[in-house]
């Protein structure tokens, strides 16, 4: 039991990093609305909210907190569907489903590189660093564990180079 508790705290601790982000957008709003958005944000909300920010250079509460809930919306929605009717897909793999959340990843991490070309070299080194951190850390630990020390690491790199730049 201890093993699942300390992965779970690990493998979560990613919404530490995503808040702490997003943190310098909402310092101006009451602590209750920091918590309301703090509590909401996904890792699909993070990407989309990076993004905006990227290109607007704000993020505005109300934007921020629209966001969250229609992705909330959205999931108890295809939640509902998938469990009325995911029985008539026999095998999901079939239709590639076992790739849709992967390739949304991709799609969110792609979409952030583009649009923001004068960062691209950082985020690029930051991904190739994360990458080759994650190979080499999972020959000695657990996947799951390996992946959190690649996203600290990396994402700390990242913050130096873009303080050093």
């Amino acid at each position: 039991a201890s093993a699942i508790i300390f992965t779970v705290f690990f493998v979560n601790l990613r919404h530490l990093l995503m808040s702490a982000a997003l943190a310098p957008y909402f310092t101006k709003i009451p602590l209750f609305k920091n918590l309301i958005i703090g509590s909401q944000i996904t890792d699909e909300t993070f990407g989309v909210a990076v993004q905006h920010a990227a290109q607007k250079g704000y993020l505005g509460e109300r934007w921020m907190i629209g966001l969250n809930v229609t992705a909330y919306l959205n999931w108890i929605l295809a939640t509902i569907i998938g469990g009325l009717f995911g029985e008539w897909i026999p095998d999901p793999h079939t239709y590639g489903m076992d790739y849709a959340l992967p390739a949304m990843f991709i799609g969110l991490f792609v979409l952030q590189l583009i649009s923001s070309k004068p960062k691209l070299a950082i985020h690029l080194t930051v991904a190739i660093v994360a990458i080759i951190i994650a190979y080499v850390s999972h020959l000695f630990m657990p996947d799951s564990i390996a992946v959190i020390i690649a996203t600290l690491l990396a994402a700390t790199i990242g913050v130096v180079i873009e303080k050093w730049k």
